[in-house]
């Protein structure tokens, strides 16, 4: 977070103060000398998030890594995308190369039958930057009982979800059931696929491409989770203990 001038404006009043910022930096990650990939994201866990783009892209696997500034030097064996990709914060399925569309199937005896609406509190009450900012997105990690092991805020909705990845990955944790504060696309479906994660809940909706890709490959999708009429796409016992 960063504090930055603004004119906070009441009725016909306007006063100047200092205002807490979402940070949005071009982060670069690099492998023996060589540009892998650029990112607009929160420069907040930056480790997890190389770790966690490259397994959740498909791209490769990170051994190792260094951060320094906003620049991260990886060991793994990492496929670079196209020097011109700029990844930016709205963008997690965008490139002028080819898109790997995940084709795996998840097959896991994991359920998550707890309140939705009160494990979507949980993680909204430990949105630290959300809170001040008002201009992050937040991914969580939690696992068939309910916990919250993971949760990581960013500018961008894919670069939270690299972030529990990566961090998750890290710390050898088993990646069961992940939460947004936003809607459920295609490209965080394929990243959940790639990953192994069966279940997906969240406070929007999902789209269509989402759908079909959670469909063909065995995940359970959960939009409007935080409503009274949450939509559940996909396995229901997963969800619902009885049905």
């Amino acid at each position: 977070m960063v504090k930055r001038p603004i004119h906070r404006i009441s009725g016909l009043v306007s006063t100047p103060e200092l205002d807490e910022l979402a940070e949005e930096s071009i982060i670069t990650i690099v492998n023996k000398g060589e540009i892998q990939v650029r990112l607009l994201a929160t420069p907040n866990d930056l480790l997890d998030l190389a770790y966690g783009h490259f397994l959740a892209e498909g791209r490769g696997y990170v051994l190792s890594a260094d951060v320094e500034g906003r620049e991260i030097t990886v060991e793994g064996e990492t496929q670079k995308r196209p020097s011109e990709d700029l990844l930016t914060a709205a963008c997690g399925a965008c490139t002028i190369g080819d898109i790997i569309v995940p084709d795996g199937q998840i097959e896991s005896d994991v359920t998550f039958h707890h309140d939705l609406k009160m494990t979507l509190a949980k993680m909204k009450s430990e949105q630290i930057m959300f809170h001040k900012t008002g201009g992050t997105h937040a991914a969580a990690l939690f696992d068939g009982q309910g916990n919250l092991l993971i949760l990581r805020e960013d500018v961008g909705r894919h670069n939270t979800v690299d972030k529990v990845i990566g961090a998750a990955h890290r710390n050898s944790l088993e990646m069961s059931v992940l939460a947004l504060s936003g809607r459920i696309g295609w490209e965080i479906v394929a990243k959940c696929v790639r990953v192994g994660i069966p279940i997906i809940i969240a406070v929007g909706a999902v789209s269509s491409a989402a759908e079909a890709l959670a469909r063909q490959t065995g995940i359970t999708l959960v939009g409007f989770a935080a409503s009274k009429n949450p939509a559940v796409i996909g396995d229901l016992h997963r969800i619902i203990d009885k049905c």
